[in-house]
């Protein structure tokens, strides 16, 4: 598919000791050149990288794989065009794991994501012109917009729509820097976020087809998340000719033939997938709220639950849903002691992520919410991946004023906090401590970007290609908002202020709000 380069400049550009410092505002995946005059013949060490120091340059040591690179240039006197050589990305487990992703489409070089870059040498005459050639996948900028009363709240919209934007180059989902690979768990957040942020479904239509023609990963959830990533594209995208060519794939990624005579997963790993297949629960570990794994484990039976019922979406295949209802019965009465969920069929303990996924898909019954709410009230007890979840949950479910708290608070393990740190895109983990070898420009830390639209102010499409929407907007106590949301058709507007409710039908589209049905136009409630 066809990649765009962007030629960019610093925003700021200032002198230190020996050199020039620029910094280009966001981190972007690209590559450097550096136009500078020089009074004599002279080395001169270029840098890039995404993280400063105490004192305010480049920190050419930040750890984990946030970038800081370097290549040592020779200048002649006068003029000098300087293009930055990179050496070719690999991933860490390259002999464990291939790559599946190479360099931008029409792309001689290869890149990196920066925001900073510095040139340093004696005999600089003048101050040098950094340009960036940025890299990205076509993408509207005005094709979505949320504003709001909650300046946090704005914040990390930009934030996350812009890490939608700045995660395109590669024109395929990918996890992230380290390992440049696309995977299950992480494109279902990135997917549901460039599905909110734009009209654009290129990437999402091309990963999936890779997903559906061999294994990148070997976890019981990736595995299973593919007919939820195929149920979310087709109501997005309105692509329902693909499914036919999908569908056997679809088939296999269920793990029917892996459930036991009970109905049920069983096991830690199964040997027989070309790489072990295992339990993930959270990553990193520290996430995981202390799950214990057993024999008989929760989690991915919820998840293939969860499968089942896209499934039946998908095909409107009773048998799915008969299956589905069977196997949320098996699980209630396996993994219920005591009116509680548990981790694994010999477990007393429930984990924060048991109470996280029951909740979100939808295994709780009335008699156990409360202490499955208490549970979740402990804070975000999860990951940036798990966050997706747990917000889901929240506001589903009676917890939006909690789950509002969440999104917006700031301080550890907040989307505020990684701004404060210092990223421009949402990082692989809540911080460099949680997660040491962490990049910064991970797409699965970017839920706000599908929550806020989806679940925040409620814009979710019910009939392919969002030829039919649900209205059900949960702002518990943010007291104004403006949204727009793009789809084929054009783009829903919703907006909430102290008097009414607005909303903005395209045509093409049917909206449900509150049990009453409403076409292209625009519509006005007010508050009873």
């Amino acid at each position: 598919m066809r990649i765009n380069q962007e030629r960019q400049n610093t925003v700021v550009t200032r002198p230190f000791a020996g050199g020039w410092f620029g910094d280009f505002g966001l981190d972007a995946y690209g590559r450097l050149e550096v136009d500078v005059v020089a009074s004599a013949p002279c080395t001169a060490q270029l840098w890039i990288g995404e993280v400063v120091a105490a004192d305010g340059r480049l920190n050419r040591e930040p750890g984990g794989y946030r970038t800081a690179k370097s290549q040592e240039v020779q200048l002649v006197a006068g003029k000098n065009h300087i293009e930055m050589e990179l050496p070719r990305h690999l991933s860490p487990y390259q002999p464990h794991q291939r790559s599946k992703v190479l360099n931008p489409e029409d792309c001689k070089f290869e890149i990196a994501p920066f925001r900073y870059a510095e040139l340093v040498g004696d005999g600089l005459a003048e101050q040098p012109i950094f340009t960036r050639v940025a890299f990205f996948a076509p993408f509207n900028e005005e094709a979505s917009d949320f504003t709001s009363s909650d300046e946090n709240l704005n914040k990390i919209w930009k934030f996350c729509k812009y890490t939608m934007k700045a995660t395109t180059a590669f024109g395929i989902y990918i996890d992230g820097e380290r390992e440049r690979q696309a995977f299950e768990g992480d494109t279902y957040i990135n997917a549901l976020g460039h599905y909110c942020t734009d009209a654009s479904y290129d990437i999402a239509r091309r990963t999936l087809t890779f997903f559906l023609e061999f294994y990148p990963i070997a976890a019981y959830e990736y595995r299973l998340f593919t007919p939820m990533l195929v149920r979310d594209y087709i109501l997005y995208s309105g692509d329902k000719g693909i499914l036919p060519y999908w569908r056997e794939g679809l088939e296999e990624r269920l793990l029917t033939r892996y459930v036991s005579e009970d109905g049920l997963l069983h096991g830690q790993a199964i040997p027989a997938f070309p790489n072990e297949i295992m339990l993930l629960v959270d990553w990193p570990p520290i996430d995981r709220d202390g799950y214990e794994y057993g024999d008989l484990n929760f989690i991915p039976n919820a998840f293939r639950y969860e499968a089942l019922k896209a499934m039946f979406a998908l095909t409107n295949d009773d048998s799915y849903a008969e299956e589905a209802a069977r196997l949320r019965e098996t699980i209630r009465r396996v993994f219920i002691k005591n009116n509680r969920f548990v981790d694994n069929a010999a477990s007393t303990h429930t984990a924060f992520h048991t109470d996280m996924f029951a909740l979100c898909f939808g295994l709780v019954e009335p008699a156990e919410m409360p202490a499955v709410k208490a549970n979740l009230m402990r804070g975000m007890k999860c990951s940036v991946y798990g966050a997706q979840f747990l917000l889901e949950a929240l506001f589903a479910n009676g917890m939006e004023e909690y789950g509002l708290e969440l999104l917006r608070r700031e301080g550890p393990r907040s989307w505020m906090n990684m701004m404060a740190n210092g990223a421009t895109i949402t990082m692989e983990a809540w911080d460099d401590a949680t997660k040491p070898n962490q990049d910064w420009c991970h797409a699965w830390g970017a839920a706000p970007a599908n929550i806020i639209p989806r679940w925040l102010c409620g814009i979710r499409p019910i009939a392919d290609g969002f030829a039919e929407f649900v209205v059900d907007p949960h702002p518990a106590s943010l007291e104004s908002f403006t949204l727009k949301q793009p789809t084929i058709h054009g783009p829903i507007i919703l907006q909430k202020n102290s008097k009414n409710w607005r909303l903005e039908v395209p045509e093409g589209t049917v909206g449900h709000w509150n049990g009453k049905t409403y076409s292209c136009g625009t519509h006005t409630l007010r508050y009873s």
